[in-house]
């Protein structure tokens, strides 16, 4: 291919210049000119239609999980999103995994001047005190669960992960419904910000 030296302004191309053309023209006849393409991430949708599912750790599903996708799905509607049943129908899909595990027991206390649930002492270790409201000079024990919530978005069709959130509690048994509430309002409060902190919730 024969490529005419042509002058600007009077003044020839320096050498590179017709070199770098020459180049090209070769690459481009034998098929071989590279392509620069940008992958971009995908951002964290505002709106839009969600599904919403869950699983404890196992994979398995119960009440217990029931209760968080229920959870989930009401935090995103406030936020906006528009909940479909079935991920084929929605364009994102809110994956919620479950993990509940007991990590001893606590001292249920009096507390005279409240009347809800609020916890104290060390998260987690047997002995930790839980106020709870019970008859005056009564107290018990009461079993203590870690519960772990994570949360992956993904686009439908996708397995990318475009959002995720881990958020953390102990609390008594048998309050899942508060918890489930607490964890899936706590990942969302500063969505779509990403965060690679475990979140704790009192």
């Amino acid at each position: 291919m024969f490529i005419q030296n042509r002058a600007l302004h009077g003044k020839p191309l320096p050498s590179l210049v017709k070199r770098g053309a020459l180049l090209i023209a070769l690459l481009t006849l034998t098929g071989t000119m590279p392509v620069l393409t940008m992958s971009l991430a995908a951002t964290p949708p505002a709106e839009g239609t969600m599904a919403v599912s869950a699983t404890n750790v196992d994979g398995s599903e119960d009440a217990s999980s029931d209760i968080f996708r229920d959870a989930a799905a009401s935090a995103l509607a406030a936020r906006g999103f528009t909940l479909l049943d079935g991920s084929d129908h929605a364009a994102y899909r809110m994956e919620l995994i479950v993990h509940i595990s007991e990590v001893g027991t606590g001292n249920a206390k009096v507390a005279p001047s409240h009347s809800d649930l609020m916890s104290g002492g060390v998260a987690g270790a047997v002995g930790s005190i839980f106020k709870v409201p019970l008859p005056s000079s009564k107290s018990q024990h009461v079993a203590l669960e870690r519960t772990q919530l994570d949360m992956n978005l993904r686009k439908r069709g996708g397995e990318e992960v475009i959002w995720h959130g881990k958020a953390v509690t102990v609390r008594p048994a048998g309050t899942q419904q508060n918890i489930a509430s607490e964890l899936c309002n706590a990942l969302l409060r500063a969505y779509p910000a990403q965060s690679e902190d475990v979140i704790g919730v009192p």
